[in-house]
């Protein structure tokens, strides 16, 4: 393996106007989120073909040409389970790269497993077993060690090759355009914040509008401050205000675990936005009920379905449709709302439409 450190914008371009008639790069970046909301970007790795290139951003000012490069759509992106990656290039840069070619999903939709990390497939495919020991290293310490810049070496080393193969593969099974597609439809954050809260459906109508204040209020807070979201309110405490929804500032004490500091920095506005949201001024529900009942007897036909369908095909079944995406196509059928972007394309066509006929003519499970 071969590397090189680029800690100058002049070298910087030198390797970006190399490489530029390339017609895959894999991408990865090492970065530090302790004490932040955003993640602190600490280094960039390209690789085009035998030399891994390690971008120094802390030394690095000019980054036009890489910009260029991430959204030249004539060059294949190689990420292996890219979100977090998509949070570093949005708050640094400013962009997402595309077109994105995620090497974790496309190994699900060609039956090597579902959500393989990058250590397995590249012992599954190469038989080489990569150390975990810098997993946890502090990237913005400088100077970077040597272990440091193996670790970071090897991340896209082994990328560049497999995510090529399995790109190859992809395109002779007939699937590369599932990989687009769902690629092109992936953003930074994922499921969002909200998702985290699984047990508010319990709340009350008025306490889920509390709830969905609140987290609204922290989301904006963590951003403008840069810190993490526990940092400005805790999640306990979250939902243990929209349950006792105080209406006065001396009731936050009796909150459990709303430390002294956060009612005198904090209290006042926490007040207002319960008494807002209490007044009507957020009244979004968005955490619907569990499915029970013929519901659940639903999801249960369903699963079976979209599971026999995923061996005659292959594939992972949790990428054709998962236990999400059940509960989105019944809130379809009882409210007549549109469905998620991301069971239209190829989902609809092999599985979704299917689904829902058998929804919207039964009244009892299909067989």
């Amino acid at each position: 393996m071969t590397f090189e450190l680029i800690t100058s914008d002049r070298r910087l371009n030198e390797v970006l106007a190399e490489h530029e008639s390339e017609r895959f790069v894999a991408v990865d970046t090492e970065f530090r989120r302790r004490d932040t909301f955003y993640p602190q970007v600490a280094l960039v790795q390209l690789c085009w073909r035998d030399v891994s290139y390690l971008l120094d951003p802390t030394e690095l000012s000019d980054f036009s040409g890489l910009k260029v490069l991430l959204l030249n759509e004539s060059i294949v992106k190689l990420l292996h389970s890219p979100s977090e990656d998509l949070e570093v290039f949005a708050h640094w840069l400013g962009i997402l790269p595309t077109p994105l070619f995620d090497t974790q999903r496309v190994m699900g939709y060609l039956g090597y497993g579902f959500g393989v990390g990058y250590r397995p497939m590249v012992e599954q495919f190469v038989g080489v077993e990569i150390s975990k020991e810098e997993t946890t290293s502090d990237w913005l310490k400088r100077p970077l060690t040597d272990k440091q810049l193996n670790y970071a070496a090897l991340d896209v080393s082994h990328l560049r090759k497999i995510g090529e193969d399995l790109h190859d593969e992809a395109d002779e099974s007939g699937r590369l355009a599932w990989v687009y597609e769902d690629t092109a439809n992936q953003k930074p954050g994922g499921r969002g914040v909200a998702s985290k809260f699984k047990s508010a459906w319990k709340l009350s109508t008025s306490e889920q509008a509390i709830l969905a204040a609140l987290i609204a209020w922290r989301e904006g807070e963590a951003q403008r401050l840069d810190r993490p979201r526990t940092w400005i309110l805790p999640d306990k405490v979250m939902v243990a205000l929209a349950r006792r929804a105080p209406d006065h500032i001396s009731q936050l004490k009796q909150i459990e675990g709303l430390q002294e500091a956060i009612i005198r920095k904090r209290g006042e506005k926490l007040i207002s936005i319960i008494l807002e949201s209490l007044g009507g001024s957020t009244t979004e529900v968005i955490w619907p009920a569990p499915a029970r009942g013929i519901e659940r007897d639903w999801i249960v036909t369903m699963t079976e379905r979209v599971q026999a369908l995923a061996d005659v095909l292959g594939v992972a079944p949790q990428l054709l449709l998962s236990t999400r995406d059940f509960e989105s196509l019944i809130q379809a059928k009882k409210q007549t709302i549109p469905l998620p972007k991301e069971l239209s394309g190829w989902r609809y066509e092999i599985i979704v439409a299917e689904l829902l006929e058998s929804l919207n003519t039964a009244t009892a499970p299909t067989s």
